[in-house]
């Protein structure tokens, strides 16, 4: 019955009763400049935030509130992913992908493969890591992030959103429409 949905300039609402009522969050940021949020997802064991500027946030359970976690990079991130055990990923602009092991303390640059800005991310229900950028290009990992292979499809459609549709298959959100797609299937030779 819990959750949190993120926004523009630092907009964070919590809600416990499953949707019912919502509680403005903005006091528990680690965001002095009001950076806006645009993911919000649980990841190695944690809660995180990816935001503009190179914004990541964990949510410290004790304390009640989101707190800054360092990442050298400041373009904007749109999207968490959980790389599986202790990992987590966030990714962003002009391919951009960073992973940490240790609950966000330190972070690596990771070759997503992948040349625009990555717009969504997703573990699969077989443990792989597929990211898509804008242009429809996607990538995976069969080891947790630490590195991706592109997978060239016969015909890629711009991306705005993906997810595990099962069986093998991911189910990608288009400006068309949701295509379900099997990226074996569909691989170009």
């Amino acid at each position: 019955k819990n959750g949190y949905v993120v926004g523009a300039y630092n907009l964070i609402f919590a809600t416990s009763d499953g949707g019912k009522t919502w509680e403005p969050w903005f006091d528990r940021t680690e965001n002095p400049k009001f950076l806006s949020l645009y993911s919000i997802r649980p990841a190695a064991g944690g809660l995180y935030i990816a935001g503009e500027a190179g914004l990541v946030l964990r949510f410290d359970a004790a304390a009640k509130r989101f707190r800054a976690v360092p990442v050298d990079y400041r373009g904007s991130l749109f999207g968490v992913v959980d790389g599986g055990g202790n990992a987590v990923l966030v990714f962003g602009l002009r391919g951009n992908v960073f992973r940490s092991d240790d609950g966000g303390k330190t972070w690596s640059k990771v070759d997503s493969q992948l040349p625009a800005t990555i717009v969504s991310g997703v573990r699969t229900e077989k443990g792989a890591l597929v990211i898509a950028d804008q242009g429809g290009r996607i990538a995976l990992s069969t080891d947790g992030g630490k590195s991706f292979n592109r997978v060239k499809l016969a015909k890629a459609i711009p991306v705005t959103a993906l997810t595990d549709a099962g069986a093998g298959k991911l189910a990608f959100a288009t400006p068309v429409g949701v295509l379900v797609v099997d990226p074996a299937a569909a691989a170009a030779p």
